[in-house]
């Protein structure tokens, strides 16, 4: 069987490419959505609408068969669009044409005056993401949205989380008679509803650089304690954070080791917990100042403000109150696999967590870290030493 998936464009048959007309109207069966099959049925009668579980069926069935088939999807065919799972899943006798269309992110940009050579492209349709890590580090967003995450629910996020330094372009019924274009700062947006299928574009001149180093004068400190920074890059590395693994960061303090990790984190979230009102006050202060905004913060003691969370891919535990057992316990009944640093001052610290890293069958690797730095004494330069420092990382074995 040979299939060509064709891109429709936004929705106006005015936006149809050549080549796509042509395509629909040799074919030998047009499959469709119930948006398009009536304008597919004028260039080609056998057009009928058709569920993507439904067409891959039929393309399953039929793939030993000489029929010419057209798959038509609305937008593109090489953003998430069902041309991707066709090529993915087509067996053995099914060969995969894509004729690209005019896609709505194209569309969407010409008309709100936006170049896309630095934009970030992202679906939330239908995937129960987030857009926050995504306008906390690139200047321009666009994203696709739907399904459970719809762009009302999108705009009331970054009003929540105070992101009201941000622009929302949102566009609806792109290229039809009913097409509905606002922009505003999200607090602006927020009362609004908008159809299933939105696009947005979100702006945010004041982007975080997700690479910068943050250093322990960028914080603002308070008296809180603080990981210092030789030891946050460390335990950083070895978290080994992804840009899409959900952290956990318990005992967050000033936010220090937070915010860093969240810069590892970039496409996902942190999800940080502090018991003291101060540190809490603290931790916002430093998210806002330095605009990380992928952090959840949540006020209480581990494990039981824990509740709710994700599951972890990565977790580091800065302080435990006593409960290090029940919390490093947690994290592994939601994820055998999460990675857990645990930093520790004292030799009692220290050994309860190997006890328990050992007791939970644990691979574990521990590192004493002494760092000295130099001070001026007159007209010396002095080393003065600080506390040594454990950092125990564990995770089950292979």
């Amino acid at each position: 069987m040979n299939v060509t998936v064709v891109g429709a464009g936004p929705g106006s048959p005015e936006l149809f490419t050549g080549k796509m007309k042509k395509a629909v109207s040799e074919a030998d069966l047009v499959l469709t959505s119930e948006r398009l099959v009536h304008d597919m049925k004028l260039l080609n009668v056998n057009a009928k609408a058709c569920g993507i579980k439904e067409t891959l069926e039929y393309i399953d069935e039929k793939a030993d068969s000489e029929e010419r088939l057209c798959v038509v999807a609305s937008g593109d065919t090489g953003f998430y669009s069902i041309a991707s799972t066709i090529a993915r899943q087509a067996g053995k006798g099914v060969t995969v044409e894509r004729i690209c269309g005019i896609s709505s992110m194209q569309y969407f940009a010409a008309v709100t005056d936006h170049g896309y050579e630095t934009m970030k492209l992202v679906s939330l349709h239908g995937r129960g993401s987030s857009i926050v890590p995504f306008v906390c580090y690139n200047k321009s967003v666009f994203a696709l949205t739907g399904g459970a995450l719809k762009a009302s629910d999108i705009v009331r996020e970054l009003a929540d989380k105070e992101m009201d330094h941000v622009q929302v372009f949102i566009g609806e019924n792109l290229t039809m008679e009913s097409e509905r274009i606002v922009q505003g700062k999200p607090s602006e947006l927020a009362q609004l509803e908008f159809d299933d299928l939105a696009v947005m574009i979100v702006d945010n001149p004041e982007a975080a650089d997700s690479n910068m180093v943050l250093r322990d004068e960028d914080f603002i400190r308070g008296k809180v304690p603080m990981t210092k920074e030789t030891i946050r890059c460390i335990a950083a590395a070895e978290l080994a954070i992804k840009p899409g693994d959900v952290v956990y960061d318990v005992g967050a303090g000033t936010g220090a080791m937070t915010c860093t990790m969240a810069l590892a984190a970039n496409e996902s979230f942190v999800y940080a917990l502090e018991k003291k009102a101060e540190a809490v006050e603290l931790v916002h202060a430093n998210m806002k100042n330095l605009g990380i905004y992928n952090i959840d913060l949540k006020s209480g003691s581990a494990p039981e403000a824990m509740e709710g969370f994700p599951p972890a891919d990565k977790a580091f535990i800065g302080g435990s109150c006593g409960n290090l057992r029940e919390i490093v316990e947690r994290v592994l009944a939601a994820n055998e696999a999460a990675v857990i640093v645990i930093t520790a001052v004292t030799l009692e610290t220290l050994s309860e967590a190997q006890v328990l890293f050992k007791s939970l069958e644990l691979k574990t690797d521990i590192k004493c870290i002494n760092i000295s730095k130099a001070e001026k004494l007159g007209r010396y330069d002095l080393m003065k030493a600080e506390n040594p420092i454990y950092i125990l990382r564990g995770e089950k074995d292979d």
